[in-house]
């Protein structure tokens, strides 16, 4: 069986995890379209709160492509000088990628620049928020924090999990986005792991490395 390049994830893998992926947006889309036809031919006025809807499916699509993407590696690495706290706070503020999440975050105020190719990085941390959003409890309060740590940037996300499995956050066949962030961690000279406390508390670690001072 080929596979894709530069990693022993099998093509048939990628193909079954993007087709799941777009199950649910294609579908949404599918019944927001029929709603639409109805509602205009009705003359309707609840046409604007659809097309926001659309609009999220939309954005939610795209991504799911980009996170394949990103899973075979297609786009090289380019890292320039980074505001980390710029970036995060950015994707916080779009409504698709952080709907339904209660976020906290808490940045040191001297983070130092972080050396990583931004499109990574905005894509890692949407990808962060896609996987918390289906995998908090009902709260769905989730903890971030940033801080410089022994020449590197230190991110931490925390919240509760229920039925969550450690050993299968990363596996390219499960339905999360986890396993992409490590490649881009990786690939990027980070490293992204994971654990699980004796209190139900998942901590995902994202280590990215820093502009070296002049």
């Amino acid at each position: 069986m080929s596979e894709t390049a530069d990693t022993n994830l099998p093509v048939a893998d990628v193909i079954r995890h993007l087709t799941h992926e777009l199950r649910q947006p294609l579908s949404a889309l599918e019944s927001i379209a029929f709603y639409l036809h109805l509602t205009v031919g009705q003359g309707g006025c609840d046409v604007s709160a659809q097309v926001d809807r659309l609009q999220q499916m939309v954005d939610s699509a795209n991504w799911i492509l980009s996170d394949v993407l990103h899973l075979l590696q297609v786009a090289p690495s380019h890292p320039v000088r980074v505001n980390f706290k710029e970036v995060a706070e950015d994707v916080f503020a779009e409504s698709w990628a952080g709907e339904g999440l209660d976020i906290c975050s808490e940045f040191d105020a001297d983070l130092p620049s972080a050396w990583v190719d931004e499109e990574h990085l905005r894509h890692l941390l949407r990808s962060v928020l896609q996987f918390l959003r289906r995998s908090v409890d009902e709260a769905g309060f989730i903890d971030i924090s940033a801080r410089s740590a022994a020449h590197s940037l230190l991110i931490e996300f925390r919240a509760t999990t229920p039925g969550v499995v450690a050993e299968s956050l990363f596996s390219p066949k499960e339905r999360n986005q986890l396993f992409t962030c490590r490649r881009i961690a990786e690939c990027n000279g980070g490293r992204f792991s994971a654990e699980i406390d004796g209190h139900g508390w998942l901590c995902l670690r994202l280590e990215l490395p820093v502009v070296a001072p002049a």
